[in-house]
């Protein structure tokens, strides 16, 4: 009799899917991983479907369409993330910003750089011996703020910036040439 429920409970589990649900989220990330863009914005869309992580999911949606040079859709994506509570870490914000940066969106660029400079800022400082969080996305996107300035050909903020930034990075030899071009403007 045992075995019959034992049975009965087994068949009942296959044929009702007992067994553990799909992560759609992970699932999306190693598709993302392996540059199967098209299955892991499935994945990701199927995660939203399955509310299993909003900012997950559209964080996952977001780098699909970076990838893929869809740079308004990545812009809205990382967007929505944030807008569903994800973290909003520096990385996210220099994603947005180049996301701009493609679009000729300087100004737009310039804010989510603002943004995801103070979000770096944020982080508590390191103990001696351990490396500063989000140093080199910190370091890119103050380069990417000067940059943006140059496309806006707003001179004097571009000048302001480059200098700061040389102040801060001395054996950046491109920042070096950089500044010396600004000087001349």
């Amino acid at each position: 009799m045992k075995k019959g429920i034992m049975l009965a409970i087994l068949a009942a589990c296959f044929l009702t899917g007992c067994q553990k649900p799909v992560n759609y989220i992970e699932e999306g990330t190693a598709f993302l991983e392996e540059g199967a863009y098209t299955d892991a914005a499935a994945s990701f869309e199927k995660s939203l479907d399955a509310e299993e992580d909003a900012a997950e999911g559209y964080r996952g949606l977001g780098l699909v369409y970076y990838e893929q040079q869809e740079y308004q859709q990545a812009k809205e994506a990382f967007q929505k993330a944030l807008d569903n509570g994800g973290e909003a870490a520096p990385t996210t914000y220099n994603l947005m910003g180049i996301c701009s940066m493609h679009l000729e969106d300087y100004d737009g660029a310039l804010q989510a750089f603002g943004q995801g400079i103070a979000a770096a800022s944020s982080y508590t400082e390191p103990e001696e011996g351990e490396e500063v969080p989000n140093a080199e996305v910190l370091q890119e996107m103050k380069y990417n703020e000067i940059v943006c300035y140059e496309k806006k050909l707003d001179w004097a903020s571009a000048k302001a910036k480059i200098e700061e930034y040389i102040a801060q990075y001395p054996d950046d030899s491109e920042a070096q040439r950089e500044a010396a071009f600004l000087r001349t403007r």
